[in-house]
């Protein structure tokens, strides 16, 4: 078993819109934050938007989240910029910047790398207490993080889970803890930011 105390409420989401894969000519093309091309590693504009509004979806102003099953995350866990993709950190970077999180804080955590770091990614955020936020590439969500956490701290309707996160960047999947905090429970909400989010 985990920590003692783990997280409340893990919000995990795919990183924001990227680059048709494979690319063509046609675009729409990946930009990074300061307008230079990402080279395909990076944001479409989109995603930049989606990026953006993510702010007012989990942390608005002198408020709380509209949707009551989201909310303000104490952590945010995204991959590591440095590796494979720079989407998920790219996606959440203006939330961190809103919360006043720095990158590389415990409040904004960029260690752990896609396709091999899930499951020390899992432990360090099991051993934290109220709601972490995780953003990750979608193929390493379902079966990498999502079973790393049920072997630790069991996820009481694992088995209603999808086999693997949908192709779509407008979901987040909750975890939520049980009054004894012995168990997760799962359940999905679309963000409903987007023209497209349905």
């Amino acid at each position: 078993m985990a920590a003692s105390a783990p997280p409340s409420k893990i919000m995990i989401i795919r990183h924001a819109e990227k680059p048709p894969n494979p690319p063509n000519s046609s675009g729409p093309w990946d930009v990074q934050a300061n307008g230079q091309p990402g080279n395909g590693k990076s944001l479409i504009v989109p995603g930049w938007q989606r990026a953006g509004a993510l702010n007012a979806f989990f942390a608005p102003c002198k408020s709380t989240p509209a949707n009551p099953a989201i909310a303000t995350p104490a952590y945010i866990y995204a991959a590591n910029p440095a590796n494979e993709t720079q989407r998920p950190c790219q996606t959440v970077t203006p939330l961190a910047a809103w919360l006043n999180y720095a990158q590389g804080s415990p409040q904004f955590n960029v260690s752990y790398s896609i396709g091999g770091g899930e499951k020390d990614l899992v432990g360090s955020v099991l051993a934290l207490g109220g709601v972490v936020l995780i953003c990750w590439e979608h193929h390493n969500i379902m079966p990498n993080i999502m079973k790393n956490i049920d072997n630790q701290v069991p996820i009481s309707n694992y088995s209603t889970i999808p086999n693997a996160f949908p192709d779509v960047f407008y979901l987040v999947w909750l975890l939520d803890l049980d009054s004894k905090g012995k168990s997760y429970k799962w359940s999905c909400v679309n963000q409903n930011l987007m023209a497209g989010d349905v």
